[in-house]
């Protein structure tokens, strides 16, 4: 008879535990609470549910472009590639992104769906590294843009010290995050170097098993990155529209907190109390600010870190005399960007079961899937010893 295997508390299960009952205390939170969306809903104004499903049809846009973007970099190699697994490759990233600690899970999960899809780890590693570097470029260009255009309105949000570190340190490392991503991708000396510098590490390591094994197999990972990656640069007018397509994706994402603005009447309300009205492209460049500042927060979906940079930013949009709609707003743009996009990508995690062991992993990087004569045959995995 086999013996039953003991439940054990781990501490991953511990951090889901505590990130689970966080995020229901704060949708409790701006719920019940006073000025909260339970009191908005008994006013007679209450929410106009047409304005809120505007925010999340252009956010569920953001999900459609993602995987125009998809499809394009992988009918470049994969000409019958369909979009309907594009966009099951869209909604695996956002959803894994979703539950994960700073989005960390949604591109493994989205190569894994794909080496089941038949396309190389190297080349579809590529295509999700270049793709996430151009949106990088592109949030973070609009960003010091931004700053520019509203640079007395972001002053004001440097209160005290912790706001302006908080704000320092998420602008900081969005500009870090994109640096790193771009010498990785286009240096490969450099990426050579960082390898040796792991390898290193790694041998003065003795728990570590086999790390010459290991490094190899992080170099050979490289290799392949860096082949595909020379042959998707080749082709300046798909990188335009590429681009084109990603600054689309961002205006669609930064878009989603006017159409909560309009959901609550806040213009009609603003010009009552002569409070100056927000437009859109204000709350474009605004909500920009909301996001690299949250994602200074390591939890999955930056819960707490995203409030209290909405409160932040927004909070003069929605405090007006004695209305003050901030709580429902946050839970309303929470729920159009955040938890609903959960739900509806939920589903599309089916395509994941399986997934591969170690060893079925190791046997994929020693197989044709990374056989380099589709790209250059010059390009040879380095040996370290």
């Amino acid at each position: 008879m086999e013996k039953k295997r003991k439940f054990k508390i781990s501490g991953k299960l511990i951090f889901n535990i505590l990130v689970f009952g966080a995020t229901i205390y704060l949708i409790i939170y701006f719920c019940v609470s006073e000025d909260g969306m339970i009191d908005v809903l008994k006013s007679h104004d209450g929410v106009n549910f047409f304005w809120v499903f505007a925010g999340l049809l252009a956010y569920d846009l953001n999900i459609i472009t993602d995987s125009v973007v998809t499809l394009i970099y992988l009918r470049s190699e994969y000409p019958n590639f369909k979009f309907i697994d594009a966009i099951k490759v869209a909604c695996v990233g956002v959803f894994f992104g979703a539950i994960t600690p700073s989005n960390t899970g949604g591109q493994p999960m989205q190569l894994y769906l794909m080496s089941k899809m038949n396309v190389r780890l190297g080349y579809g590693s590529a295509c999700m590294t270049q793709k996430f570097i151009i949106y990088q470029i592109v949030t973070t260009l609009f960003s010091i843009f931004a700053i520019i255009y509203k640079f007395d309105y972001f002053s004001g949000a440097f209160t005290n010290f912790w706001s302006s570190m908080f704000i320092i340190l998420g602008f900081l490392g969005q500009m870090t995050v994109t640096a790193l991503f771009l010498i990785v991708s286009f240096s490969k000396k450099i990426t050579d170097f960082i390898l040796r510098v792991i390898y290193k590490i790694m041998k003065s390591l003795k728990f570590i098993k086999n790390p010459t094994g290991k490094i190899r197999k992080i170099a050979r990972e490289f290799n392949m990155f860096h082949t595909s990656n020379k042959m998707l640069m080749k082709s300046k007018k798909r990188l335009a529209v590429i681009f084109a397509l990603v600054f689309l994706q961002v205006m669609l994402i930064l878009s989603v907190p006017y159409f909560i603005y309009l959901s609550f009447g806040m213009p009609k309300i603003a010009i009552a109390n002569n409070a100056p009205v927000g437009h859109p492209f204000e709350f474009i460049c605004i909500q920009s600010f909301v996001l690299f500042t949250s994602n200074l927060v390591p939890l999955p979906g930056a819960s707490g870190g995203a409030e209290l940079a909405f409160t932040m930013y927004f909070g003069s949009y929605f405090v007006v005399g004695n209305i003050r709609k901030i709580k429902p707003a946050i839970l309303l743009w929470r729920f159009v960007t955040y938890y609903c996009s959960i739900i509806f990508t939920a589903p599309f995690s089916f395509y994941t079961k399986g997934k591969d062991t170690d060893e079925e992993y190791n046997k994929k990087l020693n197989s044709k899937e990374f056989d380099t004569d589709a790209f250059d045959n010059d390009e040879q995995p380095r040996k370290y010893d």
